[in-house]
């Protein structure tokens, strides 16, 4: 989620100078940049997940529409960012080499992850309604909060810093050799969603859902490493240009069955706390869901955003524009909105529609001011 969400590349991760956008990534990039603001607002107002604060919960029946989308969108929309990464990884190492590759992504993932650990994290821990007991001062709780450093939702970039490193020394000591390409066959999705199913149920016998390990949920791990290792490969043989039409029809189902099995285990769970791993039935049951979900959905929301949406208006290309500014800077702008609420002593569920539909708009044209800014513009 680099230059992808800045300027002329169409998908997070991405650094391809070009002239010809792909205007379906940028409104699909759009989409998922809004779905984790929008994400970590519900995450304040349904207590679902871990955030900067917990707010007065929505009631029924919203809270329970608003858990259920949460629980949904988290097990698949940092896969599709990273699987979108992916997608670019691969012609930007072939086209700029090792050095050049690895430069501009510690630049362009480096230098904002950096941004918001030195200047946005301290004011946004400071807020935090854990940190109220601090009475040493603003200055001592920035040294104190600088490490171990709180990444806030650019964790993503750093991982996929790693990601890009690991896949360039792969390519250094193995290049891709120059032989027919071989086009994407279900069982590749069905041995990816294995894939994800097994590693998150092994992994969360030790790192359930919702635990974080240097400040990282890696309970979701082996998502996002199949999501870019999909993306990449895709990039690599020419997979995704066009998606084939007998794989879009399996992975439209396939969304779909993921999603009714989430909708059937969160209505009639009583706790879904078994379902986030111990080695429980319920985790494999989770787990399994988790695979279908995480190799369906960005297949799908490629298939359909290059079919239905794959235009832009002045309005829309501006946004897409914004988005990775958008990105970084739209936790401060939402805690910002939290705390404002907080004065208007209005019913939790206007609270949240507010704070929602203000933190997408003061995010982006925030992330759209950066863009103007001499410098910056090159990085975001």
């Amino acid at each position: 989620m680099e230059r992808s969400l800045a300027t002329a590349t169409p998908a997070p991760g991405a650094s391809v100078e070009t002239t010809t956008r792909d205007r379906s990534i940028d409104n699909l990039k759009v989409f998922l940049v809004i779905g984790v603001i929008v994400g970590h607002t519900t995450m304040a107002w349904t207590g679902m997940g871990t955030w900067v604060f917990d707010e007065p919960m929505v009631r029924e029946p919203l809270l329970t529409v608003l858990s259920l989308l949460a629980l949904f969108g988290g097990l698949f929309a940092m896969a599709t960012f990273f699987f979108i990464a992916g997608m670019y990884t691969a012609p930007s190492l072939a086209r700029k080499g090792v050095r050049k590759f690895l430069i501009d992504r510690a630049i362009r993932l480096g230098v904002p992850m950096l941004f918001f650990i030195i200047l946005l994290s301290p004011v946004i821990e400071y807020a935090d309604p854990d940190a109220a007991g601090w009475d040493r001062g603003f200055w001592a709780f920035t040294l104190h909060i600088w490490w171990p450093p709180a990444p806030g939702p650019t964790w993503f970039l750093g991982v996929l810093l790693v990601f890009s490193i690991v896949y360039a020394l792969i390519r250094s000591v193995r290049p891709i050799r120059d032989a027919p390409r071989s086009p994407l066959r279900l069982w590749h999705l069905a041995i990816a969603a294995l894939i994800v199913a097994l590693s998150s149920y092994l992994v969360r016998l030790s790192i359930p859902l919702g635990t974080e390990v240097w400040r990282l949920a890696l309970g979701q791990a082996p998502a996002w490493i199949v999501g870019f290792t999909l993306g990449v490969l895709g990039g690599e043989q020419g997979w995704y240009n066009p998606i084939p039409g007998r794989i879009t029809g399996v992975v439209r189902r396939g969304a779909w069955l993921g999603f009714t099995a989430l909708l059937v285990i969160g209505l009639m769970a009583d706790n879904l706390e078994p379902y986030g791993g111990g080695g429980t039935w319920e985790s494999m049951l989770a787990a399994a869901v988790e695979g279908i979900i995480v190799v369906a959905m960005p297949l799908w929301l490629l298939d359909l955003f290059r079919r239905k949406f794959d235009r832009q208006g002045p309005l829309g290309m501006k946004m897409s524009r914004a988005a990775f500014g958008a990105f970084v800077i739209h936790q401060l702008a939402l805690v910002g909105l939290v705390l404002a609420s907080h004065y208007t002593g209005w019913a939790p569920e206007v609270e949240y529609l507010l704070v929602s539909g203000l933190g997408v708009a003061v995010s982006f044209l925030i992330g759209w001011w950066l863009t103007r800014l001499p410098g910056v513009s090159r990085v975001v």
